[in-house]
């Protein structure tokens, strides 16, 4: 299915990195990433989340992301992001994910049953995180 409606834009910025316990896995490395952000579009909004990673030996990483996203207006909605990135070299990575919105706001609603996808980029010379999320059709 294609990527359709463009539903924000996000610009986020990486706080901290943790590392996270890997005994007992076969693959590589896995942390925890905490950011802040804002999202401009359709959906406007201030954002604060995490992101687990688990590194793989060819470099791909499967990622899960769990956020808090408030509306100007107060409204909050929970965000739900899966997926995986590629390393692109120089500690920046492209990621692609599925996303899943929930809230209880009315005004917001359209969003449980919205399906969408992020792309976007992190880079971790910079601490910065960029990348659009599309209703997916």
């Amino acid at each position: 299915m294609p990527l359709g409606e463009l539903l924000c834009e996000y610009a986020g910025t990486i706080t901290s990195v943790k590392v996270l316990p890997f005994e007992g896995t076969e693959f590589g490395a896995k942390y925890e990433v905490t950011q802040t952000g804002s999202s401009t579009g359709r959906l406007h909004t201030s954002a604060i989340g995490s992101n687990y990673v688990q590194v793989h030996p060819d470099g791909t990483s499967t990622t899960k992301y769990y956020g808090i996203w408030t509306t100007q207006q107060g409204e909050t909605i929970l965000v739900e992001s899966g997926g995986m990135s590629a390393p692109l070299g120089d500690g920046r990575v492209r990621f692609g994910t599925t996303v899943k919105f929930r809230t209880r706001s009315e005004a917001y609603a359209w969003l449980n049953t919205t399906m969408a996808g992020f792309e976007g980029e992190g880079n971790f010379s910079t601490m910065e995180i960029n990348g659009r999320v599309y209703e997916w059709r």
